[in-house]
């Protein structure tokens, strides 16, 4: 892959970190709040204690999914400084730059991708 390519990717990878960063912290926060409030009062109604707890397990199953995200783009990163990024892990052929553009911490071509996912399914 050309240099200005890479660039071109880590820019969007480095700029996809910094979005999930944020919401990161938002999340924590929110869990943070949640569990100081809850510390101190309980709602009266079952129901407003209902949501409340969906909304804490909510934010919590969004922050999983986050920092599982965040994991791919850091191995993107780690991948474009170690000069195997846009190269398939399975096969070895070049990812697309249709692919890497829509997924860009994709490690799989389309087809290992597709092959995969038949594995599992």
């Amino acid at each position: 892959m050309r240099t200005r390519d890479l660039e071109k990717y880590r820019k969007l990878l480095m700029e996809e970190r910094e979005r999930i960063l944020e919401s990161i912290k938002e999340h924590e926060a929110q869990i943070r709040q949640y569990d100081e409030i809850e510390g101190r009062v309980h709602s009266n109604h079952m129901a407003d204690q209902g949501t409340d707890e969906f909304r804490h397990e909510q934010a919590i199953r969004l922050l999983q999914s986050e920092n599982r995200y965040l994991y791919r783009i850091e191995d993107a990163l780690q991948r474009v400084e170690d000069g195997t990024y846009g190269k398939c892990e399975l096969c070895g052929k070049a990812i697309s730059t249709q692919r890497l553009t829509a997924i860009p911490y994709t490690r799989l071509c389309i087809e290992c991708a597709e092959k995969e996912d038949a594995k599992r399914g």
